[in-house]
């Protein structure tokens, strides 16, 4: 497994899509962090850390909208390194299972999506000091925002994970992914619907404005659990339809 994974790591090494992803992190960031400087007298009067009054608003163009679609991008390069080369067909003929082939890839989309997180919390670091926040930083926090809006992400990276290797179209996933993702920003103030909507689920985690986020050990422990499970459902699905052939 770990070489597998190493080899699909190899492949996307030279995929512009993953820098480009990494400098789209700086958008919402800088958004996020002007709104927050640029109505700074209201945001005062709220006795909380200046970082996460400017992560409220970071998060409020990040967690809904470019997470989702750039987690999807993720798992739209893993496979399209196989269409684009006409690969596929041979990796099938390998002696390595099928099983083997589909939980390799989703590994790796989720440690590219893992990557991003730790790239996003730190870039949010120094932008923030550019801005000239001074507060002190709370890395504890801020490590279990990202964390869990990770955690969250599982249930997106299975689903488009199963799209992004049933259509060969590199850009049919992703449009999927933008307009669920939009769909999602509607449905993620809805109570009940944003748990089981994948699009969704990051930001329960991520966005502190509202609902400060997930915090306590059950809470936490239950959130974890559940995406875990909608993760591995999805996933067996994926790969009885990828061993029956069903998807090419």
């Amino acid at each position: 497994m770990y070489r597998l994974i190493k080899c699909e790591l190899l492949k996307l090494k030279r995929q512009r899509a993953f820098i480009i992803s990494i400098i789209i992190t700086f958008i919402p960031i800088i958004l996020g962090l002007f709104t927050f400087k640029a109505n700074y007298s209201v945001f005062k009067e709220q006795n909380v850390n200046d970082w996460l009054k400017g992560w409220g608003q970071v998060a409020m163009f990040y967690s809904p909208i470019i997470f989702p679609i750039i987690a999807s991008i993720y798992c739209a390069m893993i496979f399209r390194v196989e269409y684009m080369n006409k690969n596929m067909k041979i990796i099938l003929s390998t002696p390595v299972s099928r099983k083997s082939l589909y939980i390799s890839k989703f590994i790796t989309a989720i440690l590219m999506v893992l990557f991003l997180q730790v790239i996003f919390g730190l870039t949010y670091f120094m932008v923030g000091k550019m801005y000239g926040i001074t507060d002190p930083f709370p890395i504890s926090r801020i490590i279990n925002i990202l964390f869990f809006g990770w955690i969250g992400a599982l249930p997106l990276i299975s689903v488009q994970m199963y799209l992004s290797l049933k259509y060969e179209e590199f850009t049919k996933s992703i449009m999927i992914a933008s307009c669920f993702s939009l769909l999602g920003f509607f449905i993620s103030s809805v109570k009940g619907l944003k748990y089981i909507w994948p699009w969704a689920i990051q930001k329960i985690s991520m966005d502190i404005s509202a609902s400060a986020g997930i915090q306590g050990i059950i809470p936490q422990l239950s959130f974890t659990i559940y995406c875990l499970t909608f993760m591995v459902i999805i996933n067996v699905i994926g790969i009885r339809k990828f061993d029956d052939g069903e998807v090419m």
